[in-house]
């Protein structure tokens, strides 16, 4: 046998007396730093998924399963700030799949950046900026600060607490749904639907485009709402103990629901459109809803 035959079968030996467990750390990840309390934690992956958890514990801890076209993971702490970061290979455009499961400080601030990957949030109540360009985000947002989600193609399920803060949320190519939002609420939304459910809303701005809008929403007395859609239909449940002041129009589209009745008036006396211009009650809150090609329903149930 010659000698490179030699070498050969030795380390097929070797390979063959390691644990598998050994083999299979090659392509994990298991690492925890200590983090401050209420410090910020910024979240970077290509492809795979992003699974944060809020724990009491000062300490970042970081555990996935890696693709062989992974590099590394790096995880560095400086200055109240924790960076999670996946390297791909030098030239990688697709790189491999990270599957990180990150817990971090209940009260976090958490940034996540993704282009190829679905993003999951719980437990966190920090302020969170959540952004995945092809994947799903499901998160719980806590109330008292000022949180952004954004998904380019994927779903969005977003839970508040019930809890006044400020909220952007933004799709352009999915449904979007939140549930227990309070205080403010900026929402946005390109071909697909969106159905919102907020409590003590403050001030909510909503733009849709090509999607139907569903928005059920207990507001606060001098709150101010502003809908627009260019094609998809409006379901609007609005109430508020001070009353409203009904701002409605539809260019091509009917205006129906418990507050409309018979105050609809047509736009024009020859063209099309038509438009609700009222006051319930004492009118503290202001309403302005606007659809180019689509009906409005209206209702203070």
């Amino acid at each position: 046998m010659s000698d490179a035959a030699i070498r050969s079968l030795r380390v097929l030996c070797v390979l063959g007396a390691m644990p598998l467990a050994a083999l299979a750390n090659e392509n994990t990840i298991d690492r925890t730093v200590a983090a401050d309390a209420r410090g910020e934690v910024v979240i970077s992956n290509v492809s795979g998924n992003v699974d944060v958890r809020g724990w009491d514990r000062n300490e970042v801890q970081v555990k996935g399963r890696l693709d062989e076209d992974v590099e590394r993971v790096d995880v560095d702490t400086s200055g109240g700030r924790t960076t999670i970061k996946v390297i791909l290979p030098k030239g990688s455009h697709d790189g491999g799949d990270a599957m990180l499961e990150i817990q971090v400080p209940r009260g976090s601030s958490v940034e996540v950046s993704a282009v190829s990957a679905d993003v999951t949030s719980r437990g966190v109540q920090g302020a969170q900026r959540l952004t995945t360009v092809s994947g799903e985000i499901i998160a719980d947002i806590s109330g008292g600060n000022d949180s952004q989600v954004r998904s380019v193609s994927g779903d969005i399920t977003v839970k508040g607490d019930s809890k006044a803060g400020a909220l952007r949320v933004s799709s352009v190519s999915g449904s979007l749904q939140l549930t227990n939002g309070a205080g403010k609420l900026d929402v946005v939304t390109v071909s697909g639907d969106a159905r919102v459910h907020m409590v003590d809303a403050s001030e909510i701005n909503g733009r849709t485009t090509s999607g139907e809008l569903e928005l059920h929403a207990k507001l606060v007395r001098d709150a101010r709402v502003s809908v627009e859609g260019v094609s998809g239909d409006m379901n609007l449940d609005l109430g508020n103990t001070g009353g409203l002041a009904l701002e409605i129009e539809s260019f091509s589209g009917e205006i129906t629901g418990c507050l409309a009745g018979d105050k609809v008036q047509k736009v024009s006396k020859y063209g099309p459109g038509v438009r609700l211009n009222t006051n319930i009650g004492d009118a503290a809150a202001r309403v302005r809803a606007k659809t180019l090609s689509g009906d409005i329903e209206i209702c203070d149930r």
